[in-house]
């Protein structure tokens, strides 16, 4: 970590009189602060988060350090050139992202199946509804047939009861001419009425 600072204005005599030249003043109360303030900072962090929220991690070491230091200075800025951890640390939050990651698609996955699964539902009740819907169609439409034929067979029989020539007439009207070429003796012919 480096920290940029500035002299205040004014304070300079006062800085070289209090600790004689700059080296020993940013020894005595800048280099004393930055390693106590940055265990301070990290400690409200998890590694992976510091690594994850560097900018947020800088920002907060830098209110932590510029709180701390009370003298003729002004700190200015801080970066944090390197996070370093140990290897096998840095192994251990490799594999922790690894399995955070694959806990993540398999989340996603699980989300997606569940999309598909509420589409499937939507298009089978869709499917259920449309084949009801046709077989009140095809139900009203046969009742319908039915109620036309009665109709039709209730004139029919009103007109036959009214009128019996009707009845001859529809007879000699299928009738295709021929005479049966086999008869039964003593039985009357077929669609001829004798009383006419």
């Amino acid at each position: 970590m480096s920290a940029g600072q500035l002299d205040e204005p004014g304070q300079v005599a006062d800085l070289y009189k209090s600790y004689g030249d700059l080296e020993s003043m940013v020894s005595r109360l800048i280099s004393r602060q930055v390693p106590n303030q940055i265990e301070n900072t990290f400690g409200r962090y998890t590694a992976i988060r510091a690594v994850q929220e560097r900018g947020q991690f800088v920002i907060d070491a830098a209110a932590a350090l510029k709180g701390s230091v009370n003298g003729p200075v002004i700190i200015d800025s801080i970066q944090i050139e390197n996070l370093d951890f140990s290897d096998a640390y840095e192994r251990s939050i490799e594999d922790r992202m690894k399995a955070e990651v694959q806990v993540k698609t398999r989340e996603q996955m699980l989300a997606t199946e569940k999309v598909q699964a509420e589409i499937r539902v939507t298009q089978a009740n869709a499917e259920a509804e449309a084949k009801l819907a046709q077989a009140k169609a095809d139900a009203e439409a046969t009742r319908l047939r039915g109620e036309a034929e009665a109709e039709a067979i209730k004139a029919r029989a009103a007109a036959l009861a009214s009128n019996q020539n009707l009845v001859e007439l529809t007879k000699a009207e299928r009738w295709d001419g021929k005479l049966p070429t086999t008869m039964i003796p003593d039985s009357a012919i077929p669609f001829l009425g004798s009383k006419n």
